[in-house]
């Protein structure tokens, strides 16, 4: 069994110096991250590894998360892959992945983090937002066959309709 965490980045800047890839995180956008860590913690969903976008929003993100759930940064990689990818980008990531680990995060950007889930599960998800989670479970022993419609949406949590914890 396998478990995919899909993690969209946190709420970033529209305003920024430079280019869409070196984009900061706002106050929100942090604090989400850290609340959305907190629960995937407290509700034993925890991750063994943790794949992300190398843009700044995805790695700020992917590192607040790490550090909330006690990871080593040898247990955080980061994947050009994933920055502005395409459906075939974000499959490519995720059949490399090492059998090792049975729960994996991929950080990622909308929308090709929306159109896996719509792609890897016969669940519709019209649009996860910033910050948002999705936990997709697979009966497979490797990362390599997963394949179209094989997995099946077992948890998604929006951060801003966050239960009381």
């Amino acid at each position: 069994m396998k478990h995919l965490v899909l993690m969209r980045h946190a709420k970033a800047s529209k305003e920024f110096d430079g280019t869409d890839y070196d984009r900061n995180l706002v106050e929100r956008g942090k604090n989400d991250a850290r609340s959305m860590g907190e629960l995937l913690k407290k509700l034993k969903y925890s991750p063994e590894f943790i794949v992300s976008s190398p843009a700044k929003r995805a790695l700020k993100t992917a590192q607040i998360v790490n550090k909330i759930l006690g990871l080593k940064p040898s247990q955080m990689e980061l994947d050009t892959h994933i920055y502005e990818a395409e459906l075939n980008d974000l499959l490519h990531v995720i059949r490399s992945i090492n059998d090792q680990y049975k729960k994996v995060m991929l950080v990622g950007h909308n929308p090709s983090i929306t159109s896996l889930v719509g792609y890897l599960t016969p669940t519709f998800v019209e649009q996860i937002p910033t910050s948002g989670i999705v936990i997709v479970e697979f009966e497979t022993e490797t990362w390599k066959m997963i394949q179209q419609q094989s997995g099946k949406l077992i948890w998604s949590q929006n951060p801003h309709k966050l239960p009381l914890l």
